[in-house]
């Protein structure tokens, strides 16, 4: 009773968590919502490289459960669970209101099964085939009331679809490949693997410039660091957490309630 307590407190805690940091995504590019300050890939590759720091001392306490058989592993959980979602959701957030990526984030749940039949032979019970047949009517009626084809806006929302393939991959090697490993492990180690690249990114894109540059850097900044520290590191943290007590599907059912929260704050910013 414990376990399932604790599984459903990190689902409501994580839900409230992420569900906030589509906002804060939009509000690192645009502090005031008007001019943008940073641009998405600055903002993805400084969220991965800011996490990555605040979690590199428990990293590096760690680095010798680095080896070859799970380095494969924890690279695929941090570039697909962080590095490119981080760069795809906020590319995606410069075409769809914040509110319309966290309601098409659902469709990392339906990955999740797909995933787990096709690559892990795990076969869904009834009521969860029946669940992710109501998440794909669910993402058509989005698809079909929210998406403006006209606009263009269609190639951002695919973008979101990248992305929630991604979670869907990193969610399943961590329970199926990872499991043996401790939660924060897992996060520290797969965040290190991924400083690298983000640092590349991050001095490729030019992202200090604005920061020091620009009059509202220090308000973009302020919504990075909140977005890396609480959105990044410590929901990773507790997410891992998650999906060892529980199961993939079962973790990815945050992906249902993730909606709730973004679209109540996009109603409260004045989205549509």
């Amino acid at each position: 009773m414990k376990k399932e307590f604790l599984s459903w407190f990190l689902l409501v805690f994580l839900s409230v968590i992420w569900g906030s940091s589509f906002i804060l995504m939009e509000r690192s590019m645009s502090p005031l919502g008007n001019e943008m300050v940073l641009g998405p890939f600055q903002v993805g590759s400084m969220r991965i490289v800011i996490a990555s720091l605040v979690l590199l001392p428990i990293a590096l306490r760690h680095i010798k459960k680095l080896n070859k058989e799970n380095f494969g592993w924890l690279l695929i959980t941090g570039l697909c669970g962080n590095f490119f979602p981080a760069l795809l959701f906020t590319l995606a957030e410069t075409g769809i209101e914040s509110s319309l990526a966290g309601l098409l984030n659902m469709g990392t749940s339906i990955f999740v099964v797909l995933i787990g039949i096709l690559a892990y032979k795990v076969i869904p019970n009834k009521w969860q085939i029946i669940g992710m047949i109501m998440a794909i009517f669910g993402l058509f009626k989005i698809f079909w009331n929210q998406i403006h084809f006209e606009s263009n806006n269609l190639n951002y929302a695919l973008l979101v679809f990248i992305a929630t393939i991604c979670y869907a991959i990193s969610l399943t090697t961590i329970k199926y490949k990872l499991s043996h490993m401790k939660p924060l492990v897992i996060t520290a180690l797969s965040f290190l693997m991924i400083l690298l690249p983000a640092i590349v990114v991050a001095m490729f894109t030019k992202a200090y410039q604005p920061i020091v540059q620009h009059e509202l850097g220090g308000l973009a900044v302020g919504y990075l660091i909140i977005l890396s520290v609480v959105g990044t590191a410590l929901a990773v943290f507790m997410f891992n957490n998650l999906v060892a007590i529980s199961s993939p599907i079962f973790s990815s059912g945050v992906t249902y309630l993730i909606p709730i929260v973004a679209v109540l704050i996009g109603v409260w910013d004045g989205e549509q």
